[in-house]
């Protein structure tokens, strides 16, 4: 998870005429979404339709979205115990295929950490065993506060000779004890005195001001995006995208002060902890922000995550999505283009035809 300092510390349906554009631009798509419901800000791209092998080198602020694990003790290793919310998402638009082919997982990791993974065995490197085997549409990684970072070149480089045709996904993530500390992975110790509760001072303002860092002239995305764009010009085609849960985060934390998500009073109400490890809605808002950015399709109207029994869920999830949806057009390197909404909870459905 990423953990850079922050300052303190260092609505509607898009118009018919659009809708034509889209069809005539993406006719080979059109016949197998034909009658389909599609959400409010429909995405101005093709959607991507079949469902998408992806390959995970990870940290705790992201491998949630993924297939679900537990562990056994006796046997010391770990079992899936279902596909996770994300395959959820895809089930209900009908995304077949959608598959995790692998999970390589390390608590506040950084790519290069991933990369060494094995201590030179690459057979003992999962994410690298997964990649060599080929048949990858998608590789995802979730840097920390190193940027640019080492790990990402050569995990680009890798899926270039492995698999030519497939994306790279690159999370950019919420700054763990907002910004009081960093990961040991980067030369933190990891105790900083920030209880989950110090998630609540944080004011408008201030989030206001993680958001303007993180644009700024040579700051995060800035640096995070020439990197990038440094392996897109090697592949000879963009072949990486930033997926912006930062933006879903600080946007969603600044709905619970306005008092605008159901059942949410506090921002410390979507962590667990002072370090930032998410609840439901948190980590449902960047599954919401992966499931865009990797089908290029609003999430605006799916019904997989709402939990039944909660009165305010069905509202909640809708913002969530709205956020979402908001947050990945917004970001210029996500490959999806669309029309931003209204943060209403109010689910407008038009169909493709």
């Amino acid at each position: 998870m990423k953990t850079e300092q922050h300052p303190r510390n260092r609505s509607s349906i898009e118009h018919a005429a659009a809708a034509v554009l889209l069809i005539l631009s993406t006719a080979l798509v059109a016949c197998s979404t034909v009658g389909t419901p599609r959400a409010a800000g429909i995405s101005q791209v093709a959607p991507i339709t079949q469902g998408q092998k992806y390959v995970m080198a990870t940290h705790s602020f992201n491998v949630f979205i993924g297939p679900s694990r537990a562990r056994d003790a006796q046997a010391q290793t770990l079992s899936q115990t279902s596909p996770g919310p994300l395959a959820a998402l895809a089930a209900e638009r009908g995304k077949v295929g959608h598959e995790n082919l692998a999970v390589q997982m390390i608590g506040g990791s950084t790519p290069m950490q991933h990369w060494k993974q094995g201590d030179g065995d690459d057979s003992k490197n999962i994410a690298k065993v997964a990649l060599n085997k080929g048949g990858v549409d998608v590789f995802t990684m979730s840097p920390n506060a190193l940027m640019p970072e080492p790990g990402i070149d050569l995990f680009g480089d890798l899926v270039i000779k492995t698999n030519p045709n497939a994306r790279i996904l690159v999370q950019n993530s919420w700054s763990a004890w907002d910004g009081t500390g960093v990961t040991a992975s980067v030369g933190g110790t990891e105790r900083p005195k920030f209880a989950n509760e110090d998630h609540d001072k944080a004011d408008i303002a201030a989030i206001d001001g993680w958001l303007a860092s993180l644009e700024s002239k040579g700051g995060y995305l800035e640096r995070m995006r020439a990197q990038l764009e440094g392996i897109n010009q090697r592949a000879g085609r963009q072949m990486t995208y930033v997926v912006p849960s930062s933006n879903a985060a600080y946007t969603l934390r600044k709905e619970i002060l306005k008092g605008n998500i159901p059942g949410i009073t506090k921002q410390s109400e979507i962590f667990r902890d002072g370090m930032g490890h998410p609840t439901t809605p948190l980590a449902n808002v960047v599954t919401y922000t992966w499931y865009a950015a990797m089908y290029r399709e609003s999430p605006i109207g799916l019904s997989a995550l709402i939990e039944r029994n909660d009165p305010n869920s069905a509202r909640r999830e809708l913002i969530l999505q709205q956020i979402a949806w908001n947050a990945v057009i917004a970001e210029p390197m996500s490959g999806v283009k669309g029309t931003p909404v209204t943060l209403d909870g109010q689910s407008r459905q038009v169909a493709v035809r």
